[in-house]
Formats: C-alpha cells, structure tokens, sequence
C-alpha cells in the first residue's frame, strides 16, 4: 500500500442515510480509513448525522457551517418545496430550465464557509456529487483557500449534472460555468464508460477517470434460496416522473391471470405513484406488498429472499443504476427493462421459474471497495507526481 495520506472527502449524504450518494460516501470513507489515511469527511450539518453518527477509526466528521437541519431539510429547501406545491409541472419544467436547482436550489453555503475556515492542509480532496453544487462549493472555497488548491482535487460523478437525468435541458450558460468551476478540479471520476460523452465538454479525455461505485462485498450475508409458494418479485429504490417512471409495468401486472406477489421497498414515495400503488393492490390478482425501507446490508439480506428480482432502467443510457449491483450481490436473477425494453413473455416466463430474460455478465470484483479506493489513491499519487 502507498504511504498513509491526509484526505478530505465533501459530501451531501452519507449514513445513515439511504441512498446511493449515501452508500457510496459511507464506503469509501470507511475503507479509506481502513486502509490506514486519516480522512476527514465533511458532510451538512443535519440532525440525522449527529444523532447517529458515522464511526471509524481514522475517520474524523465535521459539520458545514450553521444551524442544524431537522428532518424537514435545510430553509431553502423547504422553501421550494412549498412554492412548488403552487406551480404546475409544466411551469416547474420552464422555471428550472433557466434557474437549475443543481447549482443554486441544492447549493449549502454552510459547506463553502466551514471548506474557507479549514486550516490544515491535505494530500487530496474528494468532492462527491449528487448534487453537483457540492462540486460548486469546492471550486469556490479553493480560490480562496490555499490549503484546497495546493491539494489534489477530484470532482466524482454519480450522474450527469446536465445532458442525463438530473437535468437535461439547462439554460446554455450553465455549461460555462460548469466549464468554468470544472476546470479547477484536477480529476473527474466517473461510474461507467458510457457516460464519457457528457463530461468531455468540460474535461480533457486523459482528466476523466472511470471509477465503479464500491461495495464491501463482505459484509453481505446471502441466505441460501428457498423457492416462494407463489412467484415473488421485488424492487427496491425510488420512481421518477419520466425518468424511471413504473406506470407501464403496473398496467402490465393488472393483465396477469396468475398468482404472485410482488415486494415494493421505497424509502421515499411521492404522491403520484403512491396512489398508482393502491389503485393496482385492488386490480392485479396477486399481492403487491408495500414494504418498510431497510438498512442497505438488511435490504440485500431480505432481496435474496425473492425468486427473482426486477430493475426499472432510467430512459436514459448514460447512467448505471447502483442497485443492480446490490441485486447482484443476493445472488438471484434479475429483470431490467423500462418501457421501451419490457419484454412480457419473458416476465411470464420469469413466473414460471425461466430465467432466460435475466441480465447477465456482472462483475462483482470491480465493485469491491477495496479496487475502488485503490484506484483513487492510485490516481492521487499520479495527481502527486504531476505537480
């Protein structure tokens, strides 16, 4: 292993949160540290953080400057959320073409502030989107704070800020200063190849690094597979209007003359689809079971539960979703599709216990944590040897 080295992880999430920004700032933070760095992981001063706090050893968390959130968010975010009860969609979509929440709505002047104040220096800074204002608060605090600069930085992509689903339609001024902010990074690192075309505009080639999302493969436990008395399927994550939008699927699942039992695990559900849920529950012939979120190591424990396993794809191509890995990690078969690729006969035949529709040739080895953090120290000593 390369020497010991002083890190500064930023982000939005981490545990115990549930989310994939989450999962991925908690592991490579812990294997980090593990691995013998001293990393300081700078995160929102919200109360879920202090109350239960992530612990390591050689790991060190400290607060964005400010008042502590509650549950409801930070002001501005419930702000927001209360004028957008008042706008029609349509309106929101026009709003956010010329005012993009991934730089302003979604920006914590607590993190650039406590980034300013900090007085030590560090071997590398890792920034971890989403939301790329996380990204914005970096570039600004290392203008300002030499500490920063003298660092080298890394501006990681969990999604593409613009030309994917976050936010594909922007004002063109916000490529420039996503040009702008961008260039101050020494690194980009992102998940998968297939991405590469919407951060070339604003990195060279040879300064975006492709780098999986990580997992502690080890700390899994899969139990051995017992087949269900009647079909059962799950999924687990969040629906999206227009993104991964399920309405499809669940008109499909009212036209089954067959018995199953279909398990929904959805830490955060918005109101659309919640009724679209309860109206089929009284259509479909099987069960849908609306389950409690789960921590991440439990979910992939109970996952494996199922017969099979079935994956909403986002309409678009440049972003892999990380729960395929976790479905992975069950060991069950998985489905993927949206509802361009949805293939009814082989879901049928999924029922019947035939698998041949399911996805195959994941590689699990590339998303063990200990790769992963291997490949960023790897990359922060060649950012050393540059300078």
């Amino acid at each position: 292993m390369s020497d010991s080295k002083k890190i500064l992880m930023v982000s939005d999430a981490c545990y115990p949160e549930l989310s994939p920004r989450a999962f991925r700032t908690t592991e490579l933070a812990r294997e980090l540290a593990r691995e013998g760095h001293r990393v300081t992981l700078l995160i929102p001063n919200r109360q879920v953080f202090r109350d239960d706090p992530l612990q390591a050893d050689g790991l060190r968390v400290i607060f964005a400057d400010g008042t502590v959130e509650g549950q409801g968010g930070s002001a501005v975010a419930r702000r927001n959320k209360s004028i957008r009860r008042f706008i029609p969609k349509f309106a929101q979509r026009w709003i956010l073409y010329f005012y993009c929440h991934e730089f302003f709505a979604k920006y914590n002047p607590g993190i650039f502030r406590r980034l300013v104040a900090l007085d030590e220096p560090f071997d590398a800074v890792l920034s971890i989107s989403y939301p790329a204002a996380i990204h914005r608060a970096v570039s600004r605090a290392m203008r300002r704070n030499p500490n920063l600069r003298h660092a080298v930085t890394i501006a990681e992509f969990s999604d593409p800020p613009f030309r994917g689903d976050v936010a594909p339609n922007v004002f063109p001024a916000y490529y420039l200063i996503l040009k702008c902010w961008g260039r101050r990074f020494d690194y980009f690192t992102i998940p998968v190849e297939k991405a590469l075309g919407c951060y070339t505009p604003y990195k060279s080639r040879e300064r975006i690094k492709i780098i999986p999302q990580g997992f502690d493969l080890n700390a899994v436990k899969r139990r051995p597979y017992e087949p269900n008395p009647q079909p059962t399927f799950a999924y687990a994550g969040r629906f999206y209007e227009r993104i991964r939008d399920p309405r499809f699927f669940f008109d499909f699942l009212e036209t089954l003359d067959a018995d199953f039992r279909f398990d929904l695990y959805i830490n955060c559900l918005d109101p659309c689809f919640a009724e679209m849920i309860r109206q089929a529950q009284q259509r479909v012939r099987g069960r849908i079971v609306l389950r409690e979120a789960l921590p991440r190591e439990r979910l992939i424990e109970r996952l494996g539960a199922a017969d099979f396993l079935i994956n909403f794809d986002n309409t678009t191509s440049n972003a892999t979703p990380s729960k395929l890995i976790d479905y992975a990690m069950t060991g069950r078969p998985i489905l993927s599709f949206n509802d361009r690729t949805f293939d009814p006969d082989g879901f049928r035949a999924a029922l019947r216990g035939d698998y041949r529709a399911q996805v195959r040739g994941i590689d699990l080895s590339q998303y063990d944590i200990r790769n992963v953090a291997a490949q960023f120290i790897d990359l922060i000593d060649a950012g050393k040897q540059k300078e």
